[in-house]
């Protein structure tokens, strides 16, 4: 099991790829508007899913959405007209868990399978084996692409069923969008209070009171540094929404969970949408978004607004 066909090779996809081949699997790509950056590094391109899905053992996708997924798999040109009898499919991407499931079915009925693995964590986190995967599906086929796994990103589990990847993927990105919001309340009340913001960083990084997020993001939020994006807003809003359909399908009532994306729909609205998540810190103070070219971020020593 040496060749593993990749598809959708942009900000997650690249790296997963290049982790494949630094663990010794020939990796066969392909992405719609071409990916030389995979061929430069040792990897071949395929004109189509289909071709990737006749050439490799095992199949990885990362795609954008529902309607990605649905082409990549059944299009006209998609990996069923080549499916391997015995192959299984690792899905990455963050999509409605019935519609991915609707897909795995017709996978399964050309005599292959699907296991529906989300990748929790940013594009910066896949290259150094930081990031998370969630898989789910049927064991055997778990066991089957073990080491194809373990050299994906980084650590992974094994959560049962189809479809509890995702489940899992929603809580991750749950916490995810609340401890943003948070995390840029307290900066913006630690900015109007007059601390300085590095010794508020400092202080809280190892505290009680902090986070991945505020980690990660709290550099970001001093230095008001939202392009290039490492995670866009519109990356994460369409799991915000799949996460408010799964509260309302289980009957949760999710008061701080609405709140949070309250801010990102009205950051989305705003025309944010290519800026990274923690630009919610701009919604916060109520400033514009800064973006490249605009002027410096404000000074610690300038009176709040």
């Amino acid at each position: 099991m040496q060749r593993v066909g990749v598809i959708g090779l942009g900000k997650m996809g690249l790296p997963i790829a290049r982790n494949l081949m630094e663990r010794g699997f020939e990796v066969i790509g392909h992405r719609r508007s071409g990916s030389p950056e995979l061929i430069e590094a040792g990897g071949q391109a395929a004109d189509s899913p289909a071709e990737v899905a006749r050439r490799s053992d095992v199949l990885l996708s990362i795609v954008p959405d529902a309607a990605a997924v649905t082409d990549v798999v059944c299009g006209e040109a998609g990996t069923l007209a080549g499916l391997r009898p015995g192959a299984v499919h690792i899905e990455m991407s963050t999509i409605d868990i019935a519609r991915k499931a609707r897909i795995r079915d017709a996978v399964q009925r050309h005599g292959a399978d699907m296991l529906d693995c989300p990748i929790s964590g940013s594009p910066p986190m896949v290259a150094p084996r930081r990031a998370t995967t969630f898989v789910s599906g049927e064991l055997a086929s778990v066991d089957q692409v073990r080491p194809v796994l373990d050299a994906i990103s980084g650590p992974w589990e094994y959560t049962g069923a189809f479809g509890t990847g995702a489940r899992l993927k929603y809580i991750a990105n749950l916490l995810l969008a609340v401890h943003m919001v948070a995390a840029a309340e307290a900066m913006e009340l630690a900015r109007r209070s007059g601390l300085d913001l590095d010794l508020v960083q400092r202080t809280l990084d190892d505290s009680i009171g902090s986070s991945a997020i505020w980690r990660q993001r709290g550099p970001v939020m001093r230095e008001r540094a939202w392009s290039p994006a490492p995670g866009p807003i519109t990356t994460l809003h369409p799991i915000l929404e799949q996460i408010e359909d799964c509260t309302a399908e289980t009957g949760l009532s999710a008061p701080v969970f609405a709140s949070a994306k309250a801010v990102f729909d009205k950051a989305l609205a705003d025309g944010w949408g290519d800026l990274d998540i923690a630009c919610v810190y701009d919604q916060i103070s109520g400033r514009p978004a800064l973006r490249p070219g605009d002027l410096p971020a404000l000074g610690q020593g300038e009176e709040a607004s």
